[in-house]
C-alpha cells in the first residue's frame, strides 16, 4: 500500500465514501448523452483541476459550517458576541515600495488595529 493509498482511504473513510468509486471520480468526468452515460478519462492537467475544486469546495463547506455553529452557539448567550474574520496578506516589501503598496500596508494596518480594539474574535 503507497502513502497515497492510506490518504485517500483516511478521506473516503471520513466522508463515508466508496474508495474505488472516489478513486474513479477524480480521474474520470461523465457526460450524459441522451440516456446514455459516458465516461471520459481527464487528462492530468484536467485531474489537478478537479482535485483542486474538489479541496477548495471541502474547505469552503468546512469554514462555513464552523462559523455558523460558533456563532450559534454564542447566540444562545445573553450578551453581543459574534465571531469576526480578518483575512489580510501579510506586509509585501518590494525593492522600491510604490505610493499605491504604502497605502494597502497602511490599511491592512488600521484594519488590524480595529480588529484588536474591539476584541473581535481573530480565526
Amino acid at each position: 500500500m503507497q502513502k497515497d493509498d492510506v490518504s485517500v482511504m483516511n478521506f473516503c473513510s471520513l466522508l463515508q465514501l466508496d474508495v474505488d468509486v472516489f478513486r474513479k471520480s477524480l480521474v474520470t468526468r461523465e457526460i450524459l448523452s441522451g440516456r446514455e452515460i459516458i465516461l471520459k478519462q481527464l487528462n492530468l492537467k484536467e485531474a489537478i483541476h478537479a482535485r483542486d475544486a474538489l479541496a477548495k469546495l471541502l474547505y469552503s463547506e468546512l469554514f462555513n459550517y464552523i462559523v455558523l455553529n460558533i456563532n450559534k452557539n454564542l447566540s444562545k448567550v445573553k450578551q453581543d458576541k459574534f465571531i469576526g474574520v480578518l483575512d489580510i496578506y501579510g506586509f509585501e516589501t518590494f525593492l522600491i515600495n510604490s505610493f499605491e503598496q504604502f497605502c494597502i500596508n497602511y490599511a491592512n494596518e488600521k484594519l488590524q488595529q480595529q480588529f484588536n480594539q474591539v476584541k473581535i474574535f481573530i480565526l
